[in-house]
């Protein structure tokens, strides 16, 4: 246990983050090629999507050794379309290495990713990748971060140059010592170099003092800290969250990668430790206490994937083990994998703070825990965003739509932000974005045999309540034995937030013992009216049904439900509702001469503007839009800059829909 790591790797898309874990898998000797991204090589995207497209698209867990620890390694997708797949393996990290682009900067993902990393007071590296580049700046990276963040950072690993001003070698603040890419320097840029190092030495020697007291009585009596005992203090403050170290390097070239793995195993406690301190079980981290997991993701190819991170105990093979969901149901253990990436290997015994798999149709679902029979445990379930875009699929032929459904349905099994609905005979599938359900079609064909085809997109608009209201409707209808009738009252009123409306039945005291079934029927009727309401789904209110009576106490179901619908109409009528649209933060970059074009062409989708600034690499706007104002924007973005813009967007909730 002290010797086990687990940390995830992280950052905007194309900021190098899988070439960086294929360039710790080789250096650490778990595998003896370097696995390319644009080749559709590389070991943590092995999906087809993923090497058709060169994103990642899931994560992947992987495993090396290093510096005598034993790593579990987290590549996580970069695209905001699959921030739920980075949300759920927050839960199952004790660390993160954030990765930045050194010419880009922070970027949108960036900035999403750092507030949650700081929401769950996760200790952080940050690795300033692309430094071969032009434009790159190491220190202006950190700089942001402090600024923008309001961290501190502090200078491990820095870049030197050559006297052409070239990134041609690595000095480490802690320890001075110094890798020069090409044969040595020249003796007279000696000088240079030493002072740079030198320079990043006090700055760290500096900032931790101002966390850590026995730092900063060596400072003032001018002692000078071993490097290994500034390792130990440094290795406190960032585990406190008190600092954030920087390192440097270029991972396409393998430049600074094995000292970045020397500060993961140095500086990112043991997952003992870790889980004790942040996982919320009781006897988190303790091998001795009866096993729990938490499922924090099940993924279907071909056979069925269950990843389990151990919080306590041992698993092993054949223990029997209970589940949150349904605590009377009984899990059997039938073998113990090592998850990495999609080849795995068997396992005697798993122990906390191990990430395995278990393999089958065990029904088990994203967040749900595992606890050995008998010694229940929970663990806080991941919340994830709602979808803001829809689209229809239709097979071609209409005998095949149980297929498609079917492959629709095996898709949402692994992802929790995928929606698939039948409404009014249409299968409608809701999801985060344009690339997300293209994904998801793509995985779909793979899985069904059957054509099938796809509406144009549209946003996914909901509708939530303005005050509270109140419905009272009756059903009736001849049915044998005469005529029979239910009657309902329900009640609607405002929740916090635009979370899924809830649906409350009364209590068993209030009703008769003979209607139990009644109230069954109701609360399904008008949980199914709430998710596919006319207007949209309902979000944001509370839903009771506060009384219901049947003649004679025989329940007629249809009538039932038919007098629950009427009755939430009514109370809806009365209680006024608001049609919400998703709304999207963006960042676009673009050259400068077509910036006046870009915000000409924002302003006329509604864009509010917060910033625009000018760059290395051209102007970037920040701002938020309605997104059902950027269908389509990437094709007209790239003719306002004749190719040469991009743009990255981000879901920030839902206002009232405003009409064209």
């Amino acid at each position: 246990m002290q010797r086990l790591r687990t940390f995830g790797i992280v950052a905007h898309v194309d900021a190098g983050k899988t070439t960086l874990t294929e360039r710790m898998l080789h250096a650490a000797g778990a595998q003896r090629h370097v696995g390319s991204v644009d080749d559709g090589t590389a070991a943590t995207d092995w999906l087809p999507q993923e090497r058709a497209r060169g994103i990642s698209i899931t994560a992947a867990v992987v495993r090396a050794s290093w510096g005598g620890a034993r790593l579990q390694i987290v590549d996580t997708p970069g695209h905001v379309d699959f921030a739920a797949e980075v949300e759920r393996c927050f839960g199952v990290l004790d660390a993160v290495v954030v990765v930045v682009d050194g010419v880009r900067g922070i970027e949108t993902r960036t900035a999403a990713l750092w507030r949650e990393v700081a929401r769950r007071r996760l200790p952080a590296l940050v690795f300033v990748n692309k430094l071969d580049r032009p434009g790159a700046d190491a220190a202006a990276v950190a700089q942001a971060f402090d600024a923008e963040f309001g961290c501190r950072t502090v200078p491990l690993v820095v870049p030197l140059a050559d006297a052409a001003g070239r990134f041609a070698g690595l000095g480490c603040a802690r320890t001075g010592a110094v890798q020069w890419f090409a044969g040595q320097p020249e003796a007279a840029e000696l000088p240079r170099l030493s002072a740079a190092v030198r320079a990043a030495h006090d700055r760290l020697v500096e900032r931790l003092a101002d966390v850590d007291a026995t730092v900063f009585a060596a400072v003032v009596d001018g002692r000078e800290l071993p490097a290994l005992e500034l390792l130990e203090r440094l290795q406190l403050a960032v585990e406190a969250g008190h600092l954030v170290p920087v390192l440097a390097g270029a991972a396409l070239h393998g430049r600074g990668v094995d000292w970045l793995l020397d500060a993961v195993v140095g500086l990112v406690g043991d997952s003992a430790a870790a889980l004790a301190r942040r996982a919320p079980v009781p006897g988190a981290g303790d091998a001795a206490a009866p096993f729990a997991g938490q499922v924090f993701k099940v993924q279907h190819f071909g056979a069925v994937w269950n990843f389990v991170r151990v919080l306590r105990g041992r698993l092993v093979p054949g223990l029997r083990c209970g589940r949150s969901a349904r605590p009377e149901a009984v899990v059997p253990v039938v073998e113990v994998l090592a998850a990495h990436a999609d080849r795995h290997r068997a396992l005697l015994v798993a122990e906390p703070g191990e990430i395995v798999v278990l393999q089958g149709e065990l029904g088990l679902r994203t967040g749900e825990t595992l606890f050995a029979v008998g010694m229940p445990a929970q663990a806080p379930e991941p919340e994830f965003p709602a979808p803001v875009l829809a689209q229809t699929f239709e097979p071609d032929q209409s005998d095949d739509g149980p297929v498609l459904l079917a492959a629709l349905r095996e898709v949402a099994l692994d992802d929790p932000t995928l929606r698939v609905d039948r409404e009014y005979g249409q299968t409608v599938v809701r999801g985060m974005g344009e690339l997300h359900l293209d994904v998801v079609a793509d995985q779909v064909a793979a899985r069904c045999p059957a054509p099938f085809r796809r509406s144009p997109l549209r946003v996914d608009i909901r509708r939530t309540v303005l005050g509270p209201g109140s419905g009272r409707a009756e059903s009736r209808a001849v049915v044998a034995g005469g005529e029979r009738g239910a009657v309902c009252r329900v009640a609607v009123e405002p929740a916090a937030g635009l979370a899924a409306a809830t649906v409350r039945a009364p209590a068993a005291a209030a009703l008769d013992a003979g209607l139990a079934g009644s109230v069954q029927a109701a609360v399904a009727a008008l949980g199914h009216e709430v998710r596919l309401h006319a207007g949209g789904p309902l979000v944001g209110a509370l839903v009771e049904l506060q009384d219901l009576a049947v003649d004679g106490g025989v329940p007629v179901e249809a009538l039932v439900e038919q007098a629950a619908v009427r009755a939430l109409a009514q109370a809806l009528a009365v209680a006024g509702t608001v049609a919400i649209e998703p709304w999207v933060a963006f960042e676009i970059h673009c050259p400068e001469a077509s910036c006046q074009a870009v915000v000409a062409d924002l302003g006329g989708r509604g864009a509010e503007l917060q910033e625009v600034v000018a760059g290395q690499l051209g102007a970037r706007l920040r701002g938020v839009v309605p997104l059902r104002r950027m269908l389509g924007y990437v094709t007209r973005l790239r003719s306002i800059t004749r190719g040469g813009g991009w743009f990255e967007m981000r879901p920030i909730g839902g206002r009232p829909a405003a009409a064209d």
